[in-house]
């Protein structure tokens, strides 16, 4: 049963809306799809390229503290969908900093054998492989350091969710890349990406395509390092993934149709940590329902540093808005209260909504928009450090047609949404 894959890592819900989807737990074991991608006669090293380091966390801060939350959210709650038992909390109990540069992720049994345990996504949805270039994420990471029935239950993972899931919560066509899991302290890991519908479809789901139960060798005693990597410099496009700068599995753009591989990949991420207990996965492998009795109360997951990088490609271009010099129309005079926004009118069909905390900043802004002939369109506006606000062009709006227009924004790891506004196109 080692070699088989299970159901999907997780149908995600996303930290603050608390969704309750369920995933299907499909009761066979099913062989992993990529059986003829991978041989170990034909590893090879990590792919050539000139990388350069866009951002990093490398999660120093004295020990017994909690993340930097400019940084990070935590995703509270428990269920996820899984079937996973623990409840995950804020608390330093679960996650801290260690003193020495790591993160740890503790999953802790309590006297009347409930767990909790820790997940956190970063703040920024925005790594991604630039058009013709290549996007990395990569962790050092060491597992659980239990293994046999003491290990039974334990599902630590690495992974990233497609950006627009933030908005639409469609999963799994936005994409999941699981870059690190293993489960039940078997020293193994496992790489998937999750795509297309939600069950069966070009992605096999809910079991992904995988790469099966690979061995890590020391991977619950010493750091190693994970790592995927988004090539959109060749074709058909890639992923793949490295254990060790070791290239174990790739997935091609053609094993899938196009449409399928461009809403799972060809967008930015966001990258999550968790130390899950129980569920459809481990449940699968072990062949019964983990946690046991038997099941160690108290073992961790260490991170040592994250990091995203990008080769190659074009930059991207910054919006133009045409006419003369825009001039916000008065919706909001000063900040005096939690937030200032309006619309510029920046063109004869075009027009700029924009946001603004009067204190404090946002983790993220979206959008959401209804325009003549469209129905209720959703998406990330972007932080401009020129006008210190949030903005998105809106196209296809003519003279005297209203836009109708509200906001949802996340400060301190809490969401909020606005209430309605309308403008109307000079």
């Amino acid at each position: 049963m080692e070699d088989k894959v299970v159901t999907s890592r997780r149908q995600r819900r996303w930290f603050s809306l608390r969704l309750a989807t369920l995933i299907v737990m499909g009761s066979a074991l099913v062989l992993a799809a990529a059986v003829g991608f991978f041989s170990p006669g034909f590893l090879t090293r990590a792919h050539a390229a000139t990388w350069s380091q866009v951002w990093s966390e490398e999660f120093n801060g004295a020990a017994n503290t909690g993340l930097n939350t400019a940084n990070w959210l935590y995703d509270t709650g428990t269920g996820f969908g899984t079937g996973e038992i623990e409840t995950m909390t804020t608390s330093t109990n679960n996650v801290h900093l260690d003193g020495s540069g790591h993160l740890v992720v503790t999953a802790i049994r309590d006297s009347s054998g409930n767990w909790t345990s820790g997940r956190i996504e970063t703040q920024r949805s925005d790594f991604a492989a630039p058009a013709g270039g290549e996007v990395a994420m990569e962790a050092s990471i060491q597992q659980p350091n239990v293994s046999g029935a003491a290990g039974e239950g334990y599902w630590p993972a690495f992974w990233m969710l497609g950006s627009p899931y933030r908005v639409d919560h469609s999963w799994p066509k936005d994409g999941e890349v699981d870059i690190l899991e293993d489960v039940n302290g078997l020293s193994s890991v496992y790489g998937t990406l999750h795509c297309g519908v939600a069950s069966g479809g070009p992605c096999n789901e809910t079991s992904g395509i995988g790469s099966g139960r690979q061995t890590c060798s020391g991977c619950q005693t010493a750091f190693h390092t994970y790592r995927v990597e988004i090539d959109r410099s060749v074709s058909p496009e890639q992923i793949r993934w490295y254990l060790d700068g070791v290239n174990y599995f790739t997935v091609h753009a053609n094993q899938v149709d196009a449409t399928t591989w461009a809403n799972a990949v060809d967008h930015a991420f966001f990258i999550i940590f968790d130390l899950a207990m129980g569920g459809g996965f481990p449940n699968g492998v072990a062949g019964h329902t983990t946690p046991t009795s038997a099941t160690a109360g108290s073992a961790s997951m260490n991170v040592d540093y994250v990091r995203v990088f990008t080769s190659g490609g074009g930059t991207t271009p910054t919006p133009t808005t045409g006419g003369s010099t825009p001039t916000p129309t008065p919706t909001a005079s000063g900040c005096s209260g939690t937030f200032t926004q309006g619309v510029v009118n920046t063109g004869s069909t075009t027009a700029l909504p924009w946001f603004k905390l009067c204190s404090g900043t946002a983790g993220y802004v979206i959008l959401h928009y209804v325009r003549p002939g469209l129905s209720q369109q959703n998406v990330q506006m972007s932080f401009n450090s020129s006008t210190a606000r949030w903005e998105f062009s809106v196209s296809g709006i003519s003279s005297g047609q209203v836009l109708q227009y509200s906001f949802t924004y996340q400060q301190n790891g809490v969401q909020h949404d606005t209430a309605g506004f309308s403008w109307t196109h000079p």
